[in-house]
């Protein structure tokens, strides 16, 4: 029995596939994260269909977030799932890929397993401009958030990469890897973005200006959490609704208030340093000192 995943490129998109008692399966969710459906809804379509709901199986993988379930069904029923979803009734923007996938994303499962290879009927294409512009723009926008020291070096460390990882200039690089040279951008280290040491050891890095981004957010979010808490306490209170009944939007918003406030303080000091570190403290404007007098 082999039940090692597998991971075949179609549409520029990863599916992951294995098989297991001589069965062919095909983890759904990644399919709908590609096309662009609603999980959560064709989870529930796939359960209530009496085929779909016998053939389906649940693998448990490890992540380092620690176990997660994969849903899957048998390839054979991949073309009953999709040819189920009406093409008129999704959003314009997803109806062009499912269309693709309706046609092809079978036969490339299939071909995968029975021929070797995932075959298209397409041939290779160089990089689109459209695709040329997206990495360079990727380039800019993670070089700009570096320190102005750091960004020549910034810039050259990502166009090597490409190079050395595709052994071409980016702009000869096929189509099809598109995806795979966004990925090999987004997750390369450059020398003066924000790094965060979890206690594993393990790294996460963020530009400065997403970790900023997020923080901020986190003090909004406090702020509404408390006052959304204590209207709807309050709330209650003017209805004579008795305390003790379930509140929930009142728990949430204290969870929201409270909850991960340690985490958190923790955030704050990494951003603080890192802010003195490059000079990068945001001004306190006059007009904001002279509000504060009164």
């Amino acid at each position: 029995m082999n039940t090692q995943l597998q991971t075949i490129q179609f549409n520029s998109q990863s599916l992951v596939t294995f098989e297991q008692n001589g069965t062919h399966y095909t983890a759904m969710k990644p399919i709908c994260e590609n096309i662009g459906l609603a999980w959560n809804a064709q989870l529930l379509r796939i359960k209530r269909d009496e085929v779909l709901s016998k053939g389906m199986i649940v693998m448990i993988t490890p992540t380092n977030g620690g176990e997660q379930e994969m849903v899957c069904l048998p390839i054979q029923y991949l073309n009953g799932w999709l040819f189920g979803i009406d093409t008129n009734r999704v959003k314009p923007e997803i109806r062009e890929t499912l269309i693709k996938y309706k046609k092809e994303c079978y036969q490339a499962l299939h071909d995968y397993w029975f021929k070797g290879e995932a075959k298209r009927e397409i041939n290779l294409q160089k990089l689109t401009k459209e695709h040329q512009l997206f990495l360079k723009d990727l380039v800019m926008d993670r070089t700009k958030r570096l320190p102005k020291d750091k960004q020549a070096k910034g810039a050259i460390a990502q166009w090597s990469a490409l190079k050395t990882h595709f052994g071409k200039s980016y702009k000869d690089i096929d189509d099809e890897q598109f995806v795979e040279a966004v990925s090999l951008l987004a997750r390369l280290p450059l020398e003066g973005e924000l790094i965060i040491e979890q206690q594993n050891t393990e790294m996460i890095q963020l530009p400065y200006s997403i970790f900023l981004g997020i923080m901020k957010h986190t003090r909004l979010a406090k702020k509404l959490g408390e006052k959304t808490e204590t209207l709807h306490r309050t709330l209650f209170e003017l209805l004579k609704i008795d305390r003790y009944t379930r509140n929930d939007l009142a728990a949430i918003a204290y969870d929201v208030r409270a909850e991960f406030n340690a985490v958190l303080d923790v955030g704050e000091k990494y951003l603080r340093e890192y802010q003195i570190k490059n000079g990068l403290l945001e001004e306190i404007k006059p007009r904001v000192r002279m509000i504060a007098k009164y």
